[in-house]
């Protein structure tokens, strides 16, 4: 077998991992089964296409909702994720230089990325010298050039903020949070006799972006305070430019419940009437500044696929925080859920389903939808179907021109008939597929994927743990050259230098229960044969923090030295520090 040196990790070693210090105090947040390369036809999803006018946006939106309309309002519309925060913070300047070759060390500010060149938010950032960090209801400054941190100032937040975290771009601190607004008031309980829930009163997730400007960190000025229809499905910076995904799923409709003197199928008849006379200010997402309100995005700037997927919308929200007022906004009228980015491309992807869970008489399709960046524009390029289901944003790639898609096939997400990596190149406007490999993980679901220019790891679990190795470096042949199989399995991968990547997951039993969390490292200086050298386990009602968000995870390469939140169900939350 060839021996293949994962290019530019440099040679292989050997390597162990030792706990050297436990932390407490940090908090975690809330055969050979090589596929055959097939002939493949262009993805059937249509592009977007911009709607002709308000009145003909105004019945996308009614046309899709009626169908979902209730006696107490609207069900069953598209629920997107809250931002989720993490408690985490690293006083650690992200400036390191490479000394571990391809080791992977956090962005600039402080926080672990899935792309270098995008920055996330994050409970804390620094800039090497300065350390901003989310405390309670403020966001603390503090001076790290000394020898202890010294505090310099505090910044108060709204009273309504949550799930709160922060951007920090030159001198400029960008403060994300999530407040709710309501419309339409509840209904008393005894106006609905034999009913024990009170009803949807109306009400969504509003996102406040607060830009601080701090040049003088003793004395931070708030210089732009705006709120945006939509909960926040995701938020990236690009050197200057920052990029809101904001997801909105409900009209600004009042609408009536079955009470005393109304039945429910009055009721139901009622809001199907509110929902057909509906205007398009009651379904345009808006925005909020200094007591002014306008529509988000404008009616020519909106987009449809084909076929619906929902009522609601998606909007990606671009401004410099130097000149916050300066923003450019896209809209698109789907439900996704699910948004990766490069640093040239924004895709936003989603399955008519959602996250499914029971079999389906049809095999999901997820949709995805690829829009170039450059400064403040967000351009619409390409559209396409990836068969199956995405996990989630890094179960995505982009390089050298394609898009490469970790998914699972199947009717069933929690039980898929196989997973596939599927490679798709923009042409003429569609994502067209060019390149599939499968049958890896039959009837296991993925676990983690990991992207490194032309090579891939994936990991599936069911019983035991097939940690897969890829060759992506010819686009339409993907191929799989090497599997591991070991009990347990890593949800979360790093690679560390020296052709070594760092697995966090589950320690596992032969027959697949789940025994506590550990640490893994593997060789894959022979993608043919790739190895577990060394393991280290915490015990039972364990689980790191890193397995739902990365972001609970740092890596310091010239130390080859990780910090990890490790959760205890049954004690405190510690922070593991593991040396390589």
């Amino acid at each position: 077998m060839r021996r293949r040196t994962w290019a530019g990790l440099g040679i292989g070693a050997t390597a162990t991992l030792a706990a050297t210090a436990v932390l407490n105090g940090v908090v975690a947040p809330s055969g050979s089964l090589v596929g055959d390369v097939l002939d493949l036809p262009a993805a059937a999803a249509t592009e977007l296409e911009p709607f002709a006018g308000c009145e003909e946006l105004r019945q996308w939106y009614v046309d899709a909702a009626l169908p979902h309309v209730t006696a107490w309002g609207l069900g069953g519309g598209p629920v997107m994720p809250l931002a989720v925060a993490e408690a985490r913070a690293t006083l650690d300047s992200a400036a390191q230089a490479d000394a571990a070759g391809k080791a992977v060390s956090n962005g600039p500010t402080g926080t672990n990325v899935q792309e270098a060149g995008v920055d996330e938010p994050d409970v804390a950032k620094t800039d090497g010298s300065l350390v901003a960090h989310v405390k309670g209801d403020r966001v603390v400054l503090n001076d790290v050039t000394g020898e202890e941190p010294r505090k310099l100032s505090t910044v108060p937040l709204p009273r309504d903020f949550g799930s709160t975290e922060v951007l920090l771009v030159g001198d400029r601190l960008v403060v994300l949070g999530t407040v709710w607004q309501h419309w339409g008031g509840p209904i008393a309980a005894d106006e609905m006799p034999g009913r024990s829930i009170l009803p949807y009163d109306g009400s969504q997730g509003m996102t406040r972006a607060v830009v601080v400007d701090v040049s003088d960190p003793s004395s931070p000025r708030v210089v732009d305070d705006t709120s945006f229809d939509g909960s926040l499905v995701s938020a990236r910076q690009y050197d200057d430019v920052v990029r809101l995904v904001l997801s909105t799923s409900s009209p600004r409709i009042d609408f009536v419940q079955p009470r005393r003197g109304r039945t429910p199928r009055e009721a139901k008849a009622e809001n199907r009437r509110l929902v057909r006379e509906s205007t398009i200010e009651d379904w345009l997402p808006r925005v909020e500044s200094d007591d002014s309100s306008s529509a988000l995005v404008d009616c020519q700037d909106v987009a449809h696929p084909e076929t619906s997927s929902g009522y609601g919308t998606v909007s990606v929200v671009a401004f410099d925080p130097a000149e916050p007022d300066a923003r450019r906004t896209t809209g698109v009228t789907t439900s996704s859920d699910l948004v990766y980015s490069s640093t040239d491309r924004l895709y936003l992807a989603a399955s008519p389903f959602g996250w499914w869970v029971g079999r389906r008489k049809e095999p999901p399709t997820t949709g995805v939808h690829a829009f170039a960046l450059d400064g403040l524009d967000t351009d619409y390029v390409a559209s396409g179907d990836v068969p199956g289901q995405v996990r989630d944003r890094w179960s995505m790639s982009e390089y050298d021109g394609h898009l490469r898609v970790a998914t699972a096939l199947g009717k069933s997400s929690w039980d898929p008939d196989e997973n596939a990596v599927v490679v798709l190149e923009e042409r003429a406007g569609s994502l067209v597929e060019v390149g599939r490999v499968g049958r890896m993980g039959i009837r296991e679901q993925i676990q983690s994927v990991r992207w490194f220019d032309e090579v891939a790891v994936v990991v599936t679990f069911r019983q035991v743990d097939p940690l897969y190795t890829l060759d992506l470096s010819d686009p339409t042949r993907p191929r799989v050259v090497g599997e591991l199989k070991i009990r347990g399995f890593s949800s979360y991968l790093h690679p560390v230098g020296g052709d070594l990547i760092v697995g966090l997951g589950q320690d596992a039993t032969g027959r697949g229960r789940t025994l506590g969390a550990q640490a893994a490292v593997f060789d894959l200086a022979d993608l043919a044969d790739p190895r577990r050298v060394d393991t280290l386990r915490f015990g039972r009602n364990t689980e790191f923090a890193a397995s739902w968000d990365p972001r609970a995870f740092t890596y310091l390469a010239d130390r080859r030295t990780l910090l990890a939140t490790l959760g205890n169900w049954n004690g405190p939350d510690r922070v593991v520090v593991l040396r390589v």
